[in-house]
């Protein structure tokens, strides 16, 4: 997984959220963490069993607005953080992004008269998406569009959760708007049931 981080003159932000104080003092332990080339907990809990790809940019001279930007995928140099996590070889990620074109995505049905947001699903086996919600639309949605693309295969055995700052979606009656998920990064966590299953169709 990427993990985009901006500096900026009056803070910083991890994948285009939301803007994030120098002076917090969680903030501090995760910036100084980055610098060390280590893991920062808050991502250990979110990618526990991934190898991220840490991308720094530097853009202390310019005031970073509060409106959230259109994500845009990182296009500059990075380095990788030391994980225990197992390294994903060249040909595993040939291979996803191989699958990723030639997955039909399920379309959405769009009201074109509502507000319209852009969403980032990252799914459990290392694919990103991004998908265009309504704001009406509900937790529930998002789960259904996330099995349609898995098939039946992981039918009820994960969990939605927004990346930064973690936190599960249980109450999947809400509606976009109502979690506060406009222009959200979304992670796929499969449950212990469902990660044994899909190791042992591994082998």
């Amino acid at each position: 997984a990427d993990i985009v981080i901006k500096l900026w003159k009056n803070g910083f932000t991890v994948n285009d959220e939301e803007i994030r104080s120098y002076t917090d003092v969680a903030n501090q332990q995760f910036l100084e963490s980055v610098r060390k080339g280590e893991l920062p907990l808050e991502l250990q809990k979110v990618f526990h069993e991934q190898e991220l790809d840490v991308k720094v940019e530097d853009k202390k001279d310019k005031v970073y607005l509060t409106t959230k930007p259109v994500f845009h995928p990182f296009s500059g140099r990075g380095y990788r953080l030391g994980s225990a996590t197992p390294r994903i070889t060249t040909e595993a990620q040939n291979g996803l992004k191989n699958a990723e074109k030639e997955t039909d995505i399920p379309s959405v049905l769009l009201n074109d008269l509502e507000p319209i947001t852009c969403i980032q699903i990252w799914l459990a086996d290392g694919r990103k998406l991004v998908q265009k919600f309504n704001l009406s639309h509900k937790i529930s949605h998002i789960r259904a569009f996330v099995e349609n693309i898995q098939g039946a295969t992981h039918g009820t055995f994960f969990t939605l959760a927004t990346s930064f700052p973690y936190r599960e979606l249980r109450d999947e009656t809400l509606n976009i708007q109502e979690a506060d998920l406009h222009n959200a990064v979304i992670v796929q966590r499969l449950s212990k049931i469902d990660t044994v299953y899909y190791q042992q169709n591994e082998h």
